[in-house]
Parts: structure tokens; sequence; C-alpha cells
């Protein structure tokens, strides 16, 4: 048998802790109570407890995932986790919750726009938004758009063509996104005026990575490790930054190996 890696013995809610020691019993140990508890005779040690704290405090949400797990709806146990982290995932609340409900509107309004034009494939969108940065550097014409185009469909819709009008569109979005990677704006002096390296420096790496009006997740520690900083420099530059304009922040980020909830911001210029 592979190495068993709990993602969540640690986790500071015990239901968590306890679905998942019941999954990888069933989906990993096929229900061998004696093989899976010989097996984590160390880490699992408070599993009884684990258990007695689910059954006082289990919500509906918990018991449906422990449902599919003992009831074949996981055929293994990457799909409990996949399941998890979705149960985990950190729901937007305040500026966060508003731009996503400002995002859902105008992809209403898009689709009913364009109309047979409209694309719905998101990873296929994403793809192409994310492609016009290289674009944009190597000054790519329509041609070679249009043929970058062609390739992600073939990468990202599952072989499947677009209509004529989708893919006007497609290359469309994606000239559009080239042009606001482009962008001058009049932030950007100020920002050199604050004479701070490090400030200008993760300025550019945002700049470079995200057109305007994107939004980004910027935890701490990546962001140290992108702009060569300490953690603790983090928070002044990206408060600093949404104080000259450049960025909003929409989502405050916490701390803790569980938490999933990083730092969101949204490029304004």
């Amino acid at each position: 048998m592979t190495d068993i890696k709990p993602k969540y013995f640690d986790h500071p809610d015990l239901c968590i802790r306890y679905l998942e020691w019941a999954a990888i019993k069933k989906l990993v140990f096929n229900g061998d109570g004696r093989k899976h508890h010989n097996y984590f005779e160390d880490t699992g040690r408070g599993w009884a407890f684990w258990a007695d704290h689910y059954t006082d405090n289990h919500k509906t949400r918990h018991t449906e995932i422990m449902k599919s797990a003992h009831d074949g709806t996981y055929k293994n146990i990457d799909e409990f986790y996949v399941a998890i982290d979705l149960l985990l995932k950190p729901k937007p609340k305040g500026k966060a919750l508003k731009d996503k409900k400002k995002r859902a509107a105008q992809k209403a309004y898009q689709q009913d726009v364009k109309g047979d034009a409209f694309i719905k494939n998101d990873a296929l969108i994403s793809a192409a938004k994310a492609s016009a940065c290289n674009l944009s550097e190597a000054s790519a014409d329509a041609r070679t758009i249009a043929l970058k185009a062609a390739e992600l469909v073939v990468m990202h819709n599952n072989n499947e063509a677009l209509t004529e009008p989708q893919m006007t569109e497609l290359c469309a979005l994606i000239q559009r996104q080239i042009v606001k990677h482009q962008k001058p704006d009049n932030i950007e002096s100020r920002i050199i005026d604050e004479d701070n390296k490090n400030l200008y420096f993760m300025w550019g790496k945002i700049k470079r990575k995200y057109p305007v009006n994107n939004t980004f997740a910027w935890p701490t520690k990546e962001a140290a490790k992108i702009c060569g900083c300490s953690k603790t420099d983090v928070k002044p530059i990206m408060a600093r930054l949404e104080k000259l304009g450049a960025i909003t922040r929409i989502q405050k980020g916490a701390a803790g190996q569980h938490s999933k909830r990083a730092a969101i911001y949204r490029r304004e210029v």
C-alpha cells in the first residue's frame, strides 16, 4: 500500500478530522478497521474523541459527505478530498461578495448581448486571458492571436470546435486583454516617487501578471517570495499600493494552514 498522508488530522474542526478518518477507513482500507487502526496507531489516537465531537456537532453538509463516502458516490479518496476542499473553501464576504455579484451580473449581460457568440467555457476564457501577457510582450499581430486562440480551443474545449462567431469573440477577448496589459496609468509615477524599491518591484510583478480589473489571490508567503522581501513587509506594501489607487483589497486574508482564505485584490490601473 502506498504511503497515506492525511491532510486534516490537525484541522481545528474535529468534524473534519473525523470525516477524513472515516473516509480513509472506507475508501482506502475497504472498511477494514483493524488495518486502519494499525496504520494510524500513532497519528490517529484521537479518533474516538473526534467521533464523539462529530456525533454532537455535525451539520447537514458533514452528513452528506459522510454518506457519499460510504454509499459508493466517491469512488476513491481523491474524490472525497475534492468534496472536503469545496466545503472548506471560504465563502465570499463584504467587498469580495459584492465583486462576485457584479461579475455574475456582467456575465449574464454579456451572454444576453453576445448571443450565439457567447462562450460558456470558463476554463477556455481564463486561458485566453492568461495568454494575453506573453502575446502583449511579443507585440502579437491578428494572425498570431488567431493561431493562439485555435490552440487554446484544442487544449481547453475538449477538441470541440467553436462556431465562427465564438472564434471571433475569443480573438477579440485576447486582443482586449492585450490592450489592458499595455494600458498606461497616471498612478505609476506616484509609486515611483515613493522611492521604495520593494513597493515598485511588487507593483511591477502584479502589473506584469494581472491585467487591469482582474482579481487575484496574493498570499503573504507567495508575495514575499515573488518580491524577495520579508513576509512582514508584504502587508504595508500592499496597503500602500491600495492607498495610491493601484489596487483594491476585496477580501482580507486569514492566517493559518487550514484557513484557505488568502487576501484577494483587484488591479485598478
